[in-house]
């Protein structure tokens, strides 16, 4: 008869019960661990079985690297199909949620990095978070060019916007045309007078106005993130004292911002400093550039009113008011907040606000017949006729 030792069993199946364990628990630890992905440089990571943008706005916000470093650990660990739908989403998340323009430039830049294609990209770019996707991606296009040996003076800037764009005046050329001012700043490492020369290669004016836009706003953004670009110490008025004329109605329209940030962004004393410009006809664009920054101050016509004439010259207070207008609808992407807009504004300022609101309507619309449905909403029939028969003839800043 055989006899069976209890101590040995018992410890036998402890053994084996161990070894389960440590096994469930190993096999446990790689699916946790397939399910998981570590965002580089940062201290977070994402879950694959949710969400991602919901996930990366929440450990992000709206600091820039981060963001982009989570779209590039996803990219490491999707497939491409995966990756975009990402993007996507995340772009439209961000309007919903957060100021995104400075984000959106930088995950157009990413985007272009990732597909390598400059139509794909802008296609996705569409004109989200105020186009800066769509300046992103020409950015990066620019510069990849550069970087892999190409002479900056022989680089093409005409061909990305060419021929792409039924309508000249449409929001998509501008923004397009808007891209490469960004990416010449860039290109001609913020030597401003250089970069914005180059704009003076396209043939319409309305292209010339849009491409150095895009250069005196990169300059102003370099200094935001920076405190870098083409400034001068000893003159604030650099660089718009110095460039081209035909220039330096887009050079003020941005470089309000700078001259609000050496004032702590004093109100009064940023319009002083307008006031200060010579020649005296190119004040007005700085009210019309200080409108435009400040838009994201109001929530009713009061507060535009209070923001606009705290200018001292009263003939350029329609300026401040008519860049802000257009600057909220080109926010929004929503032509009803501009007609609400002006229905509410003093007589005064009515005529310019529908005529700058009528140019808006025609890039965002090429047929006559949606252009006419669109200042339709317009208070009466006479401002409605304004804004359809808005024209870009000798225009210098819209």
């Amino acid at each position: 008869m055989v006899t069976l030792d209890k101590k040995k069993i018992t410890l036998a199946g402890i053994t084996t019960i161990v070894i389960v364990m440590l096994i469930s628990f190993v096999m446990f630890s790689d699916i946790l661990q397939d399910n998981i992905i570590k965002v580089s440089n940062e201290d977070f990571q994402l879950y694959k079985n949710q969400a991602y943008p919901p996930q990366i706005i929440e450990n992000c916000y709206d600091a820039i690297h981060c963001t982009v470093n989570a779209m590039q650990s996803i990219a490491e660990n999707e497939n491409e199909e995966k990756v975009v739908s990402t993007f996507k989403e995340l772009i439209t998340l961000y309007e919903k949620t957060l100021p995104c323009h400075e984000t959106g430039h930088h995950l157009g830049m990413w985007l272009y990095g990732y597909l390598e294609d400059v139509d794909k990209s802008l296609q996705l770019a569409q004109q989200q978070c105020g186009g800066s996707i769509y300046h992103g991606v020409i950015q990066n296009y620019f510069l990849i060019q550069k970087f892999s040996g190409a002479n900056v003076d022989d680089i093409d800037i005409h061909s990305i916007c060419e021929d792409k764009f039924t309508n000249p005046y449409s929001i998509d050329h501008w923004q397009c045309l808007h891209g490469v001012g960004h990416g010449l700043s860039q290109l001609y490492e913020y030597d401003i007078l250089k970069a914005v020369k180059r704009c003076e290669e396209f043939k319409e004016k309305i292209e010339q106005i849009s491409c150095s836009k895009g250069v005196f706003m990169q300059n102003v953004v370099q200094y935001l993130e920076t405190n870098g670009g083409d400034f001068d110490n000893s003159n604030k008025y650099y660089p718009c004292n110095a460039v081209g004329t035909s220039f330096v109605p887009q050079c003020y329209h941005y470089h309000v911002t700078y001259l609000a940030l050496l004032n702590d962004k004093k109100l009064k004393k940023t319009f002083a400093d307008c006031d200060g410009i010579t020649p005296k006809e190119m004040i007005k664009y700085c009210y019309y550039g200080f409108g435009r920054q400040l838009s994201g101050n109001i929530k009713s016509i009061d507060d535009a009113l209070f923001l606009c004439e705290a200018g001292k010259i009263t003939e350029y207070h329609k300026y401040c008011l008519t860049g802000m207008v257009l600057t909220l609808v080109n926010v929004n992407r929503n032509t009803d907040f501009g007609f609400s807009f002006c229905s509410n504004l003093p007589l005064e300022y009515k005529f310019d606000c529908y005529d700058g609101l009528g140019k808006w309507v025609k890039m965002l619309y090429s047929d006559n017949l949606n252009i006419d449905i669109q200042c339709q909403k317009a208070e009466n029939f006479e401002y409605s006729q304004i804004c359809s028969q808005a024209s870009f003839e000798s225009i210098k800043l819209f």
